[in-house]
């Protein structure tokens, strides 16, 4: 039961406590989108609920979404996107909806059915207010009058309670809708506003990059399946930590995403994430771009360079492959793991860095390490929040809400809608086993888009790797029975050719014995002197 609707004498303070703090955080002065953000708190730490997640549409252009959550629990906000049946019927029809029992609806498929049964879930439309045609300029976000859905999940209380909460949360849609408002136009102008032109100096390159890397974010990771919803867990509780962070998992995995999903939920989200590819680059080169450069003679160079640990001061440092770092190299990253300094090439003056190591490795670290070439310490050091990344295949409970994904991406980069996957298409999808995990699955949905010419992404759009026999119209026209009369022929063939028509020898290399193999090549009608050097049939 909720703490503050026990009773209806104690609804009214734990409301409109509620409502001054919001309206303060989203009111005029306060960037709109931490304002927003700040009020999904309040509303979980006020209230009580499980989780509250705002969706917002068409800010500022058409077919732009933006998705904030905040879970009470650590890493709840972000184990479970929205409801897209119930935020779309709420959107479509304007009107809210209330679910006292959820455990049966379709949105809530695939989260643990204890949690299920313990849960209501409310969803109320974000609503602007309508255009009186006194203000000029004013043009409204969606001739709907409705811009997104604000829903929370709750414990399971009586109707009556429900409802309650239902009239509340519609004025925070309200109040929530007029920020949008405030959010349209600041997107607005920054979108619109021109590019700014910087010199080309190596420093405005090495600012630039900082800059970039402080701005990037990370969309939340798709985590249906439960080994995702436990990986997700262990970067929940490694997010805020300083220790270095190893992702380990086959290529293609989106060790990547991952690596900048943890950078953002992090306190260093506000600082640069710098990305280094340990094998794009010869190892002197490595060298110089992990640790930059001294101007002087020592070092050959005429100008002095700031490598990724200097440009990420107080931020994330992503080095991809580290298993192929020279041993160098690894050396004096241990020491910045370990001593928090390092050198520029060139220099003995050693320089004070705040830079958290986030690494991938896509081979055995072990046998690098038993061969040699991974040093023992750098393994250990690594060691402390060691995260595997799992295959997709043994993630099938992802594969379609990541499909459905990159269609979305792919209608926002392009403005070509697609709406959805038809059914054998989905089949297909989980059917495939996926060897080059989620970077496959991406490019196969960019593929099956682009050649698509409706809204629905059908079999025959998919790659050809993903056909089966009944989608691709290729099944086999013989019976079993025959098709494996056809296969022993052509093993028995193949073997007398091998053996030169010898029927003891190609026994021996089908580890059959002679008796079989003389009974099959009767049975077929095999001339095993066919195969004979210097005879013709």
């Amino acid at each position: 039961m909720i703490d503050p609707l026990t009773t209806f004498d104690s609804a009214g303070p734990a409301f409109y406590g509620a409502l001054s703090r919001i309206a303060a955080s989203t009111g005029p002065g306060r960037a709109v989108r931490r304002g927003l953000e700040e009020a999904l708190v309040i509303l979980v730490e006020t209230l009580g609920y499980r989780r509250a997640c705002l969706e917002l549409h068409d800010l500022p252009q058409e077919g732009a979404r933006i998705l904030l959550t905040h879970g009470k629990e650590q890493g709840l906000d972000h184990l479970y996107g929205p409801a897209p049946l119930s935020t779309g019927q709420v959107i479509g029809s304007r009107r809210s909806l209330v679910l006292q029992d959820v455990k049966d609806h379709p949105d809530f498929l695939g989260r643990p059915p204890q949690e299920l049964a313990t849960l209501s879930y409310i969803c109320v439309p974000v609503t602007i207010p309508e255009p009186d045609g006194q203000v000029e300029g004013f043009e409204p976000l969606a001739t709907s009058g409705v811009v997104g859905a604000l829903s929370v999940d709750l414990p399971k209380a009586p109707m009556v309670f429900l409802e309650a909460h239902r009239e509340f949360l519609t004025v925070v849609g309200a109040m929530i809708g007029n920020a949008a408002l405030r959010l349209r136009d600041e997107l607005d102008r920054s979108r619109r506003r021109p590019p700014a032109v910087l010199a080309d100096s190596p420093s405005v390159k090495e600012d630039r990059l900082a800059h970039d890397g402080h701005e990037s974010q990370a969309a939340p990771p798709v985590a249906v399946s439960k080994s995702m919803r436990l990986l997700l867990r262990q970067i929940a509780q490694a997010a805020d930590a300083a220790e270095p962070v190893l992702l380990r998992g086959e290529e293609g995995t989106g060790k990547e995403a991952l690596a900048r999903f943890l950078h953002g939920q992090g306190n260093r989200r506000h600082r640069p994430f710098l990305r280094l590819g340990c094998g794009e680059m010869p190892g002197e080169s490595a060298m110089e771009a992990l640790f930059g450069v001294q101007k002087g003679e020592k070092a050959k160079a005429t100008r002095s360079r700031r490598g990724v640990f200097e440009l990420a001061q107080g931020g994330v440092v992503f080095l991809d492959d580290i298993d192929e770092l020279p041993l160098a190299a690894q050396q004096r990253v241990l020491r910045v793991i370990q001593e928090g300094t390092m050198q520029r090439a060139g220099s003995d003056t050693p320089l004070s860095v705040d830079a958290r190591v986030v690494a991938t490795s896509r081979a055995s670290l072990e046998d690098a390490l038993a061969a040699g070439e991974f040093l023992e310490d750098l393994y250990y050091a690594l060691g402390v929040f060691s995260l595997f990344v799992p295959p997709l295949r043994d993630r099938t409970g992802d594969i379609l809400p990541l499909a459905e994904r990159f269609l979305e991406d792919f209608s926002q980069r392009t403005g070509k809608i697609v709406r959805r996957i038809s059914t054998p298409a989905i089949d297909l999808l989980n059917q495939y086993h996926w060897p080059g995990n989620v970077r496959e699955l991406a490019s196969c949905m960019d593929r099956a888009a682009t050649v698509c010419d409706e809204a629905v992404v059908r079999t025959y759009h998919l790659p050809p790797t993903l056909q089966t026999g009944e989608s691709s119209g290729t099944e086999p026209s013989l019976s079993f029975g025959d098709a494996v009369a056809t296969f022993e022929q052509e093993l028995l063939v193949e073997a007398l050719k091998k053996a030169r028509g010898n029927m003891y020898q190609a026994a021996r290399n089908l580890r059959e014995s002679y008796r079989v193999v003389n009974y099959k090549v009767k049975k077929y009608g095999i001339d095993p002197k066919r195969f004979t050097p210097g005879r013709r049939g």
